[in-house]
């Protein structure tokens, strides 16, 4: 348009220097055609006015024409078709992965990939699409090809790629991926989460140690979540210790109740961590040490299974047992499991009498199976064959009560 504009002038400037050269407006000229019967004529200077006015519409006929090339607007919808096509094939892939149809989002997807515009979203949906139709070597080349394509969404391929491989069990793989990722991504919530996830399957106790502060101070885990995985690496701890100390000396045995006196309190008084520490000092052969772990908790926390626990083992101290927990019936005395606990200690100390009164106190705040079975057999070895008969049959009624009700062969129905 600029150069038409261009031409244009030029053409009008020559024009007036020509008319002004020859004479012009003293003698404009004359022009005359004839042609049979009909005939024109004009001055000079006109005739090149009208030249000039044809010759631009000329131009911007030609100009218009050209903006208008059929084959350009045949192009043009070649290519607006194409991209319909795209996001056909790209749209309809993801309504189809929303709904979980994995192989039809997979198929289109896959079709989506060899356009120019395809984006990272293509490949991660189709790798995802292909981990859920089992075609495993299919997911890993995808991501592949996306990391190539769009290295600079590494991190989040990277990311799908150790949820899959998390998925898949490849915890070895999953975790070198992870490793790898947490050097440019340390912060990522997911991320966090998963190699927490994989740390815990592959027992690397002393990796997640060192990753528990980053996730509390990222808020990626709740404080009760934090509190349990303080337990079990504590746990983990005393055992390893605890198998240290199987074939070691006093002095490895030393190590491990040390390394109990120093954990926190609110461990001390956790009914897990106690009930299973007092089993590590029983396993080693320190049985009065267990009890008094057990002891020591219960003081400062009541729990249900420490006491159930207490009475369950036999410690070599029953005596010793029996004095503290009637020194806690005192302001428990309606504890159905401590009346049972002190039935047991009885029982294990030959206290026939006191374990029968606190076998029937138990059994009357809260009637278990246990009780009743414990207490009807003893019954009958002191020859009290009606009052055992009778804890006997409360005894099959409530195991039996236990039991689904389904149909029974009739009593006179012999069986071939």
């Amino acid at each position: 348009m600029i150069r038409l504009f261009i031409f244009s002038l030029l053409a009008i400037v020559v024009s007036l220097w020509v008319t002004l050269s020859v004479g012009f407006p003293s003698d404009p000229g004359y022009l005359l055609i004839a042609f049979g019967e009909y005939t024109f004529e004009t001055s000079l200077f006109a005739l090149l006015v009208l030249i000039l006015f044809i010759y631009l519409c000329v131009r911007l006929l030609l100009l218009i024409l050209g903006w208008v090339n059929p084959m350009r607007l045949v192009a043009a919808g070649k290519e607006m078709s194409r991209r319909r096509r795209t996001r056909s094939n790209t749209l309809e892939g993801l309504h189809y992965f929303a709904r979980g149809n994995w192989q039809s989002a997979l198929k289109l997807l896959r079709k989506g990939l060899k356009d120019k515009d395809a984006s990272v979203v293509n490949y991660l949906a189709a790798a995802y699409a292909a981990f859920e139709v089992g075609e495993k070597d299919e997911w890993k080349r995808l991501l592949e090809l996306a990391e190539g394509a769009f290295p600079v969404s590494k991190s989040t391929i990277n990311s799908l790629r150790a949820q899959l491989l998390y998925r898949s069990e490849q915890l070895e793989q999953c975790l070198a991926v992870l490793e790898q990722a947490k050097k440019t991504s340390l912060n990522d919530p997911t991320l966090m989460t998963l190699l927490k996830d994989v740390y815990f399957k592959l027992e690397e106790w002393s990796a997640l140690e060192s990753l528990l502060p980053t996730l509390e101070k990222n808020k990626v885990i709740a404080s009760d979540e934090a509190g349990r995985i303080r337990k079990r690496l504590l746990m983990e701890n005393l055992s390893r210790h605890y198998e240290k100390a199987v074939n070691g000396s006093d002095s490895e045995q030393a190590q491990l109740r040390k390394q109990w006196k120093k954990i926190p309190q609110l461990f001390q008084q956790d009914a897990e961590a106690v009930g299973y520490y007092s089993n590590l000092l029983l396993d080693l052969g320190d049985k009065e040490q267990a009890a008094k772990t057990i002891e020591h908790a219960l003081e400062k926390c009541w729990d249900a299974d420490l006491i159930r626990q207490y009475g369950a083992i036999d410690y070599d101290s029953h005596s010793r047992q029996l004095l503290v927990a009637e020194g806690w019936l005192k302001s428990r005395p309606a504890d159905a499991e401590l009346l049972l606990t002190l039935a047991r200690l009885c029982m294990r100390g030959r206290l026939w009498g006191k374990a029968r009164e606190y076998y029937e106190a138990s059994i009357k705040i809260k009637p278990t199976v246990c009780a009743l079975g414990e207490l009807g057999r003893m019954l009958r070895q002191l020859g009290e064959m009606e009052a055992s008969e009778s804890c006997l049959r409360r005894y099959d009624e409530m195991v039996g009560g236990q039991l689904l009700n389904l149909p029974m062969p009739e009593k006179d129905r012999q069986t071939g």
